[in-house]
């Protein structure tokens, strides 16, 4: 017997022990858990309104002069005498002599032409003596009818005429050879460079040097197909309008300049060109050097009722994040009538009084809780865990009045309230029981 209590006892401690764990463990209280609250991420946002919005074609270009070309000499003969201006950016002006040619052989010819023009009009003088002469020997012997022409002495007449009209040619001709043997600037320009100098001989047709005009520079304009919606190119041209340049390369230097005129489009490029004009361009307070590269802004149609974003908030050029009633960012695609490296102009898919994020973010999702600070007013920090505000008040507001009335609030925002309730945020308590209703 007392061998058995000693087996038994041991064994009855043990599932004593056993079942007053299992009833311990069964009994244990819960671990009071902390509400986890979603973090929210702060972002720069604006209030959206429909505005007008005035399109500004920007493209760039190289100034060149509206007139180029070679400097000829329209004789033969020796160069003589060369000016002081004739040289690699001598400046001149229209009507200089720029250089001479031998004039001596053009002088003889002129003198020898002058003197076949004075024995022609003797010759002519001498006809017409004759001329009437046989007129009045006609009357004096008393013949009938009428004198023929060759008896009239006519013809040699009419040849003597015309020998006086080719002798008067030739003076013309010799005249203008003479004045040719200075060779002389059509317009205000500068020497871009020479081909020849004192003492070498040319013929006509030889170039002399290339000049350029200085009276006015002319900057050849590209225009995208797409840029070409956005402005009315032949009424630009017929009103002369301004547009303004800027020299390429971070310079405040700026011009004015007018459209001139345009090319079409290039076959090669596909691209529309138009030319811009500025007159006296080294006249100018910052004179406008030809060969440099300018950017042009031109004013283009004007678009109503559009909103006007800054470039960085599209997102894949179809796309923006807009902040909702609850401060959650969602997606929605827009229209986008304009573009530009600073701003996008949104045709459609925006309303009055959307919440547009500002702030540059990566990868995100639809329902991504932020703390947006609206055209430079930061939100109101939460106070002893009830959210405050000018904003969630009035949401809240909204909200009161559709339970009140009986409507049902947007499925999207009950979605959101539930994610608050559950994450132990503070919610009214009349909305609460809204929710819990609504969810029988």
């Amino acid at each position: 017997m007392r061998l058995l209590l000693k087996i038994l006892l041991p064994l009855l401690v043990v599932v004593l022990c056993v079942l007053a764990a299992k009833t311990v463990i069964a009994n244990r209280p819960e671990p009071k858990t902390r509400p986890q609250f979603k973090t929210s991420t702060a972002v720069e946002a604006t209030r959206l309104a429909p505005q007008s919005y005035t399109v500004t074609l920007k493209t760039q270009g190289e100034v060149s002069p509206a007139i180029e070309g070679s400097l000829v000499a329209q004789v033969a003969g020796s160069i003589t005498e060369v000016s002081e201006k004739f040289v690699i950016g001598g400046s001149f002006r229209k009507g200089d002599v720029l250089a001479k040619v031998d004039p001596r052989d053009y002088e003889i010819a002129l003198t020898l032409a002058r003197a076949n023009l004075a024995q022609a009009r003797a010759l002519l003088a001498e006809e017409q003596a004759r001329a009437d002469q046989a007129a009045g020997d006609w009357k004096k012997l008393g013949r009938k009818g009428t004198p023929s022409a060759l008896t009239l002495r006519k013809p040699q007449l009419a040849s003597a005429r015309a020998n006086l009209e080719g002798a008067e040619g030739q003076v013309q001709r010799a005249q203008l050879d003479l004045e040719r043997t200075n060779i002389t600037a059509m317009y205000d320009g500068r020497v871009r460079s020479t081909q020849v100098s004192l003492g070498q001989y040319v013929n006509p047709g030889s170039a002399l040097a290339q000049t350029y005009t200085t009276g006015s520079a002319e900057i050849r304009l590209p225009f995208t197909s797409n840029q070409m919606k956005f402005v009315d190119m032949n009424g630009a041209i017929a009103k002369r309008q301004s547009i303004q340049l800027k020299e390429s390369g971070g310079s405040d230097n700026q011009w004015t300049a007018t459209m001139e005129r345009t090319e079409g489009i290039d076959a090669t490029s596909r691209q529309y060109y138009a030319v811009a004009r500025v007159d006296n361009p080294y006249t100018l307070a910052i004179p406008l050097d030809f060969g440099q590269f300018v950017e042009a802004e031109v004013t283009g149609l004007t678009l109503d009722n559009v909103f006007v974003i800054p470039r960085s908030a599209l997102r894949e050029d179809k796309s923006v994040l807009l902040v909702d009633d609850i401060g959650t960012l969602q997606s929605r695609d827009v229209v986008v009538a304009w573009k530009d490296a600073e701003v996008a102009v949104i045709s459609s898919g925006l309303e009055a009084g959307d919440i547009l994020n500002i702030t540059s973010l990566g990868s995100i999702t639809n329902g991504t809780r932020v703390k947006a600070t609206i055209d430079g007013i930061a939100p109101q920090q939460e106070q002893r865990g009830k959210p405050s505000g000018a904003d969630q008040s009035d949401r809240m507001q909204r909200f009161k009045k559709m339970v009140d009335a009986g409507e049902d609030l947007p499925p999207q925002a009950v979605e959101k309230i539930k994610e608050r309730i559950a994450a132990g945020e503070e919610v009214p308590k009349w909305l609460k029981q809204h929710i819990a209703k609504t969810a029988k």
